[in-house]
């Protein structure tokens, strides 16, 4: 699979403290020729570079991981990894670059190349985007806009989530990779705050993006419409300024969330109004931009009429949710993730 594109390594840190090497079970575990050979007991003694259990696709709980174009082989490892991988990744597929079907890749038994400790491919907590146009070992494959995005992306995470770019050894940047141990508190934190829940098998259905001040675009203009039908008043700019932060903290102070002016899950769940044909307002007006940020051609007049609804369900239809042309949560939340 990934080898065939070279996407396979976590970089120079198979030697990093306090990761846990390769382990040799009962079972037994060589490499020969680059090939791991690997008896049961060895592999359920084995864990990733990261200290996440690994093994093969049958020892590992995986969930399909598709976004845009691309699905992710195998997919990648079920639970808490899933929200936070797939969070990862619609972003980038929205903001960095399109992800191309046949260029990305999941989970892989294998270790990293030129080392004998496992890629985290193998317990399922990485992945690699678009990896013939960031092969390994090659740095400066993305713009300085596009490292700058990924950065931001990054940021959001908490610290959860590393990027192969920033290696300070051989680069890698297609690589994106869970970087904490399992039951670490960071990593619940995290999925709680996009919108996962508790960390059950399977991935959430909804998940929301993260806008504070210093954000510009459409889902700031958003936000902004959403708190003038709330009774905020503001100018709906695409900006992310000191007002907005004021408005977004006024309304998290009412509806008794934890007041810090960014607008996360909870917030967007609380923020958002359920708007259908027949609607109109403020709130109509949000949805109209978004859908028409979305490449669906609107005139954002606050009437959500026949025009809006087709376009509601157009979007609908193209990012596989329920088509009944209602923009309720699940469509916000796509709409603005």
């Amino acid at each position: 699979m990934c080898e065939h594109h070279g996407p396979t390594s976590e970089s120079d840190r198979a030697g990093r403290p306090g990761r846990r090497a390769l382990v040799r079970g009962a079972g037994g575990m060589v490499l020969a020729g680059g090939v791991l050979a690997v008896g049961a007991e060895g592999a359920a003694a084995a864990t990733s570079q990261n200290g996440w259990p690994a093994g093969s696709s049958s020892s590992v709980p995986l969930t399909r991981l598709t976004v845009g174009a691309a699905t992710f082989p195998a997919g990648v490892r079920s639970g808490q990894v899933a929200t936070v991988l797939g969070y990862v990744v619609r972003r980038y597929d929205r903001e960095v670059e399109r992800l191309v079907s046949g260029w990305c890749w999941g989970h892989a038994y294998r270790p990293i190349r030129g080392a004998s400790t496992l890629s985290n491919h193998s317990s399922g907590t990485a992945i690699d985007c678009n990896a013939p146009r960031h092969p390994l070992g090659k740095a400066g494959t993305f713009s300085a806009a596009q490292r700058s995005r990924i950065h931001a992306i990054l940021a959001d995470c908490d610290g959860v989530v590393r990027w192969g770019g920033d290696y300070s050894g051989r680069k890698d940047e297609m690589h994106f990779e869970i970087d904490v141990r399992p039951g670490d508190a960071r990593l619940a934190a995290l999925v709680k705050r996009i919108g996962g829940g508790g960390g059950g098998s399977t991935p959430p259905a909804t998940t929301w993006s993260t806008v504070r001040q210093g954000s510009t675009g459409f889902r700031v203009t958003a936000v902004q419409h959403l708190l003038r039908h709330r009774g905020a008043r503001l100018t709906a700019d695409g900006i992310f300024g000191a007002g907005t932060k004021a408005a977004v903290v006024a309304f998290q102070r009412g509806k008794g969330l934890a007041a810090d002016g960014v607008v996360g899950a909870r917030t967007w769940a609380a923020l958002v109004v359920t708007v259908q044909q027949g609607s109109r307002g403020q709130a109509v007006v949000a949805a109209q931009k978004a859908l028409t940020a979305r490449g669906h051609r609107l005139a954002a007049d606050g009437i959500f009429g026949a025009g809006t609804r087709s376009a509601a369900l157009a979007y609908q239809r193209s990012a596989s949710l329920t088509a009944d042309g209602v923009v309720g949560q699940r469509t916000w939340a796509r709409l603005t993730l």
